[in-house]
């Protein structure tokens, strides 16, 4: 491995741009695709890409708790993809990140469509709220324009 910087092989990382300018219609919609098992009560087996995770609820709802939820694990989804491009950001520009946390919360429109206790609104986020906390080889000006970008 060559050079790094926030534990990112910059060759490799320059060879995977490289690639994607080849040919940015290829990757521009970067599909996903998940398969999951149902493994009884609310626990639930998911398979994507070469991982494995399990989804489950929490002993209030019945379960096992074994797991996070399937929601618990969209908020964290979001923060590691948020985080993941502030991180892409600040190498590209060449700035070091010492330490970096991503903070989210989320709040729901109507909780109760999803136990059918209700017909008003949706069962989705209603809003999601990020922030970032962050010491970098930057002015604070710059980090912010990164965030806002990421």
């Amino acid at each position: 491995m060559g050079e790094t910087l926030n534990g990112i092989d910059l060759e490799g990382f320059r060879e995977a741009l490289e690639l994607i300018k080849a040919d940015p219609e290829k990757v521009k919609a970067a599909p996903r695709s998940a398969r999951i098992r149902w493994l009884g009560g609310f626990k639930m087996k998911v398979y994507t890409r070469d991982h494995v995770y399990i989804v489950d609820e929490p002993h209030r709802l019945a379960s096992t708790d074994e797991a996070p939820t399937a929601v618990e694990y969209v908020v964290g989804a979001l923060g590691a993809c948020l985080a993941t491009g502030f991180i892409l950001n600040a190498t590209m520009h060449g700035i070091e990140i010492y330490n970096m946390e991503v903070a989210l919360e989320g709040e729901m429109e109507n909780i109760l469509m999803f136990f059918g206790l209700s017909e008003e609104g949706h069962p989705g986020f209603k809003e999601i709220s990020a922030k970032l906390y962050v010491t970098a080889d930057a002015d604070r000006e710059v980090l912010e324009e990164l965030w806002e970008r990421t």
